[in-house]
């Protein structure tokens, strides 16, 4: 009674831990009431901190500095202080790459972020390799951890002899000389590559290479930094040894970067001999070039859908049996679709979009294009009709494309059934009308997304018949939260990437901030839980 009426009337610090000390050392009610009066006081302090709580006040002190840390330790929180999470924090630094990208470097980021992760009950799975850039503020700084200027791009190594600041003003010197002369730049953008796992949890993808840029290399510089990525992981006790191999390469598009992908991941045959032929040799159509290890290449189906929409609301639209579908035939027949309040939401904001970057905005026109096939067609004229069954014909190809990632009721046979359909429609229309139809870059992305789709599965039997894989996952999707994380901090990302980024991330992935999924069983549920096997 005396200890619950002195919980009821004072705030007691660390609470939780004292209760749990209570637990482990068998407290009477007594003694737990005079270590709370204790802690009221400010005489008894429960120092017996969870990992949760140490995460936590890495984050704090990471985004709020040591003022914030050192008042939430003072705070009846009581979290840990700068002294107790030091050791912890210097296991987080990840190595921010000054110059040439090194192999080494990669390395020990991989086993920075990857040494702790237990593979789970079902081993090794299959990883998925993302690159990506992100806006930076595009200033120099100083790295005390290795002595060097960072936030140079990657081309002023052939300028430099170092980048070590040494004991005199040397190295600046001529790094300010340089810069003005215009032969280096300082990196506007950041270049990041991350890996992520094809698993229930633990998938968020864990950057393994920050690097500013001026993106003004060539498509062989972005060849080699790809092959050391893919050597350092297969290289890596904590990389393929450990957790398995790498299985796809995800991209946004980026045309220098889809030349390299395409030398990449499309230069050998599967042979009768490969794990993966006996499941793919037998699927029409199966485009069955791949890089070694069955590795593909993947597009971010978000980017596809919202590059789609940018087509069909351009003048130029798309040809579809020799009618053209663009902004002002679809403002035409959108008006006939029923249950839809145009005057709430006009047809032009639609089709005029304010942001062409909002995915909701083009799933939704997606939708809508594939619901003009169920319109009333008995009143049509004879043009309407011919019309009518070119847009049919688009919308069975755009609903065969957006259902399998937005209906979580669908089958994993249904998903592939609908994503293999959009294929071979697709495939028809661009060999009847080649670049009217779309262009040569996005039916490819097009087709390589549906590939690594079917590959990802099939990838999964081989590894294990018990392994469960989760359709949505494919693409970059686990990577883009990866990078607001970062962008969040990008002002800082060079001079403290290492000790701001990395914690906030690691607090993201290791408390289960994995967003939801489809597994392949077709069931939405949250990362924790599991799929059905494929």
């Amino acid at each position: 009674k005396r200890l619950f009426g002195l919980i009821s009337t004072n705030i007691v610090p660390g609470l939780p831990r004292l209760l749990s000390n209570a637990h482990k050392e068998g407290w009477s009610a007594t003694k737990a009431a005079e270590k709370a009066q204790l802690a009221v006081a400010g005489k008894y302090h429960a120092r017996n901190y969870t990992e949760f709580d140490k995460d936590l006040a890495i984050l704090i002190y990471e985004l709020g500095g040591g003022a914030a840390l050192y008042a939430l330790n003072k705070a009846p929180v009581m979290l840990p202080s700068r002294y107790t999470i030091a050791d912890i924090r210097r296991q987080h630094n990840l190595r921010i790459t000054v110059g040439d990208v090194k192999i080494s470097d990669i390395l020990e980021n991989i086993e920075t972020l990857f040494r702790d992760i237990d593979p789970g009950e079902y081993g090794r799975v299959g990883h998925t390799l993302s690159q990506d850039e992100i806006a930076g503020d595009g200033r120099l700084c100083y790295l005390p951890e290795t002595d060097e200027i960072g936030g140079l791009c990657e081309h002023a190594t052939s300028r430099l002899k170092s980048f070590k600041m040494g004991s005199d003003l040397t190295s600046v010197e001529a790094t300010v000389k340089a810069i003005r002369a215009g032969e280096i730049h300082v990196g506007k953008e950041f270049s990041v590559a991350a890996f992520s796992r094809h698993a229930p949890s633990n998938y968020s993808a864990k950057p393994v290479l920050l690097m500013p840029t001026c993106k003004k290399g060539s498509w062989q510089s972005s060849a080699e930094i790809l092959q050391k990525l893919i050597h350092a992981w297969k290289l890596s006790p904590f990389g393929e040894a450990k957790h398995g191999p790498l299985q796809s390469i995800a991209s946004d598009g980026d045309g220098r970067r889809r030349a390299v992908l395409y030398l990449v991941c499309m230069h050998r045959h599967l042979s009768r001999d490969d794990p993966l032929h006996k499941y793919l040799s037998e699927l029409v159509g199966l485009n069955l070039y791949t890089g070694d290890g069955g590795l593909t290449m993947d597009f971010d189906y978000k980017h596809l859908f919202k590059r789609l929409c940018t087509l069909l609301c351009s003048k130029e639209g798309m040809l579809v049996n020799s009618v053209i579908i663009n902004k002002t035939l679809l403002a035409q027949w959108l008006e006939k679709l029923s249950g839809h309040d145009w005057s709430d939401e006009s047809i032009h904001a639609l089709l005029n979009p304010k942001d062409p970057q909002d995915v909701p905005w083009a799933v939704k026109l997606l939708c809508l294009v594939a619901d003009l096939r169920h319109l009333d067609t008995s009143q049509f004229t004879p043009s309407e009709k011919n019309t009518h069954r070119a847009l049919c014909l688009l919308g069975e190809m755009l609903d065969a494309l957006v259902n399998p990632f937005i209906n979580p009721t669908f089958s994993p046979s249904e998903q592939m059934t609908q994503l293999v359909k959009f294929a071979h429609i697709a495939c028809t229309l661009f060999i009847k009308h080649e670049g009217d139809f779309v262009s040569n870059q996005l039916y490819g992305d097009l087709q390589c997304m549906v590939k690594n789709a079917i590959f990802k599965i099939a990838h999964s039997k081989v590894l294990s018949p018990l392994l469960k894989s989760f359709f949505v996952s494919s693409g970059r999707r686990c990577f883009g939260n990866t990078l607001r994380e970062i962008q969040n901090d990008r002002g800082t990302l060079t001079e403290h990437g290492h000790r701001r980024v990395v914690p906030a991330l690691w607090f993201h992935i290791a408390h289960g901030r994995d967003l939801p999924k489809i597994s392949v069983s077709g069931a939405a549920r949250p990362a924790p839980q599991t799929g059905s096997q494929p």
